[in-house]
C-alpha cells in the first residue's frame, strides 16, 4: 500500500483472494475507492450468500464508496453492515475475531442478538414466483429456510422439491448480478435480504 498511495480502483474479480486478511489490507491504500471482488477463492471457501457478503465487505472497507460496480454505499447501508458485522462475530471465539471487530464495537456498542431483535415487521414479504411460463406474487415468511421454501412450492412448480432449483432477482441489482442461485438449503430467506417486490424463479436441475 505504501507504494500504491494513489491507487483508487482496484479489480480482484476471479482471483485466488483466500483470507479475510488479504480483504483487510485493502484498508490500508489511503485513496481506494471503488473495488471489484467477485468470482474469488474466499467465496467459494463459506456459504455466503451475496448479501451477506457484501455486508461482511463493507463493514471491513470503511475507506471504498463503490463495491462491485454498484452505486455509491449510503451510510444507512454502512451503518446496517457494520452492525450485522458485529452480530457475526459476536458469538465467536474472541481469537476468531478480526481487529475490526474492536472497532465497530467502540463505534456502535455491544449490541443485542437478533433472537432478541423484534423482527415482526419484517417477517413475511410479497414476491414473485416464476416457473416457465406460469408466474405467481406469494407472501413468505423470511425466516422459513431455502429447503422450507422448496417443499411448499412443489405444488406451484410440479416438481419435488429434490428435483428443484431456486435462483432469486433482487429488483434493485438484477442488472447488476443477474439472478443468484439459493444452493443453501439451510439458510433463512432473510439471509438473502429478500424485498417485497423481488422474484424467485423456479427451474429443474
Amino acid at each position: 500500500h505504501d507504494a500504491f498511495p494513489s491507487l483508487e480502483l482496484l479489480n480482484l474479480n476471479g482471483t485466488l483472494l483466500g483470507s479475510w486478511s488479504d480483504v483487510e489490507r485493502l484498508a490500508r491504500f489511503p485513496a481506494l475507492r471503488a473495488v471489484r471482488v467477485q468470482g474469488c477463492a474466499l467465496w467459494d471457501a463459506h456459504g455466503y450468500t451475496e448479501h451477506e457478503r457484501r455486508q461482511l465487505l463493507v463493514a471491513r472497507l470503511p475507506n471504498v464508496h463503490t463495491l462491485n460496480g454498484g452505486g455509491v454505499i449510503s451510510a444507512r447501508e454502512r451503518e446496517d453492515a457494520e452492525r450485522a458485522f458485529i452480530r457475526y462475530y459476536m458469538d465467536r471465539p474472541e481469537s476468531d475475531r478480526p481487529p475490526r471487530y474492536a472497532e465497530l464495537v467502540a463505534v456502535h456498542g455491544r449490541l443485542e442478538p437478533l433472537a432478541d431483535v423484534d423482527l415482526r415487521p419484517e417477517k413475511r414479504v410479497r414476491v414473485k414466483f416464476t416457473c416457465g411460463e406460469r408466474s405467481e406474487v406469494r407472501a413468505v415468511d423470511v425466516h422459513r429456510t431455502v429447503s422450507d421454501l422448496k417443499h411448499r412450492l412443489e405444488a406451484f412448480a410440479g416438481l419435488p422439491a429434490a428435483g428443484m432449483r431456486l435462483f432469486y432477482v433482487d429488483q434493485d441489482l438484477r442488472d447488476l448480478h443477474g439472478p443468484e442461485e439459493m444452493k443453501y438449503p439451510h439458510k433463512r430467506l432473510l439471509s438473502y435480504n429478500i424485498q417485497a417486490g423481488d422474484e424467485i424463479i423456479v427451474d429443474c436441475k
